[in-house]
């Protein structure tokens, strides 16, 4: 008896050791992962690991705030948002293969109405991020009063604009105070000659910027504004010699710069936050310009995602692309409305909370897009494991973000989903 559970345990190891050989075939070999993602993305952890079992290149520092990066979503006018990092993505073709790439961003759920869905419909206009102009010397006292001017003398404003600034997707920031919330005002006093390193203290977070060298007043006020701050931060330029870095409420908000040995000069002071009333274009090119039909403040996520997915497939025609969804919980699992007599997680009562609603319609959104432009889903969410069963082992409560245990799952699932070979399916089954 014992001489068979000993052949039984060895059998068992042995079985145990060809299904940890098999997980490790490399299916994926030579071929390259890029994704754009929020945070669920920009900490490298499961694409990481699914690159060690898949055999695909995958390019951590790349990848982490830079084509990912948390706290951003997907609308229109975020530079740094999904929208703005697929442009760095095509920005890296002619250096490097891309074959595929990933999409995700569980922040736009606030874009998602629990009963109505994502404003708009599939059928709005594709519409894709382009250059972002401030057209105002200075900040109005209020978003009436910016939009107002902004609709009052667009006409002027289009007829005096630049050629080169006359392109699809572009954007007029007429910026203004909201005096309910503090904001940074940083002054551009000079330039820097040589360019280098300079360190912002935002908040309770240090960042290096490398500024480029050679750049005027103008040109150095407008590239800091463009840059991104941090999660929660977000950068105005103001139109005259300063921009405005302000948090998204007033809590730990101060900023303060050392531009070590550039040169550069800013004065920092407080100052009300800064918003953009924004006017988009959603012409097709220079020859709509003039046109204030193509003219508009409001730009549903729908367009977003068509103009995001059309960019990409014309300018990545090889690459294979996917729509990510990713297991989702974000709740507290000890709160009395979501638990049964018995102490467990009441499923149904999950199902009908408004973060659960939202969630669903933002999924169901970007699967009517995948189907539109045939493109793969991978529902991580549905093929990980993971559920309310045994949400403790995977996820903390209150957080969107899974442990190290969950983004293992997430790489597992999605290597049986391409070891399987049926990733064009709609449901990545």
């Amino acid at each position: 008896m014992r001489l068979f559970s000993k052949f039984a345990l060895l059998a068992t190891a042995v079985m145990a050791c060809c299904a940890n050989l098999g997980a490790q075939e490399k299916i994926l070999q030579g071929k390259t992962l890029w994704t754009l993602f929020d945070s669920l993305g920009d900490t490298n952890d499961w694409q990481s690991r699914f690159s060690e079992l898949s055999g695909c290149t995958f390019y951590p520092q790349l990848n982490r705030r830079h084509l990912s990066y948390g706290g951003t979503n997907s609308a229109p006018q975020t530079m740094n948002g999904t929208l703005g990092r697929a442009k760095l993505l095509v920005a890296l073709k002619d250096s490097l293969p891309i074959d595929i790439v990933m999409i995700s961003n569980t922040n736009d759920i606030a874009l998602a109405d629990p009963v109505k869905g994502v404003a708009g419909s599939i059928e709005d206009r594709p519409w894709m991020q382009g250059s972002k102009r401030t057209v105002h010397n200075g900040c109005f006292a209020s978003e009436d009063e910016a939009r107002e001017h902004g609709k009052k003398n667009l006409r002027k404003i289009l007829r005096s604009s630049p050629a080169e600034s006359r392109a699809a997707g572009n954007m007029l920031v007429f910026p203004y105070f909201n005096l309910g919330h503090i904001g940074n005002r940083i002054e551009v006093v000079k330039p820097s000659a040589n360019g280098g390193e300079v360190n912002f203290q935002i908040g309770r977070n240090r960042l290096k910027v490398s500024i480029p060298g050679g750049m005027d007043s103008d040109q150095t006020r407008i590239w800091l504004a463009s840059q991104f701050y941090g999660a929660g931060w977000t950068a105005v330029d103001n139109g005259d010699d300063s921009f405005t870095i302000s948090y998204c409420y007033d809590k730990d908000n101060k900023v303060s710069v050392d531009p070590l040995d550039t040169g550069l000069e800013l004065i920092v002071s407080e100052t009300p936050e800064v918003k953009e009333y924004i006017l988009f274009f959603t012409g097709k090119d220079a020859s709509d310009w003039k046109d204030v039909r193509c003219w508009t403040e409001h730009v549903s996520l729908w367009s977003c995602y068509k103009g995001l997915m059309e960019y990409l497939q014309s300018n990545l025609p090889d690459a294979q692309i996917f729509w990510f969804l990713p297991s989702y919980y974000n709740f507290d699992f000890d709160a009395p409305e979501f638990l049964d007599q018995d102490g467990k997680i009441d499923k149904e009562a999950y199902s009908r909370s408004e973060k659960y609603l939202r969630w669903k319609k933002l999924s169901e959104m970007q699967m009517e897009i995948a189907a539109r432009y045939g493109a793969g889903v991978l529902d991580i969410g549905k093929l990980s494991g993971i559920s309310l069963d045994n949400i403790r082992e995977y996820y903390k409560p209150k957080d969107p973000h899974p442990l190290k245990a969950g983004y293992d799952r997430w790489a597992s699932a999605l290597y049986e989903i391409f070891k399987s070979g049926s990733v064009n399916a709609p449901d990545g089954k």
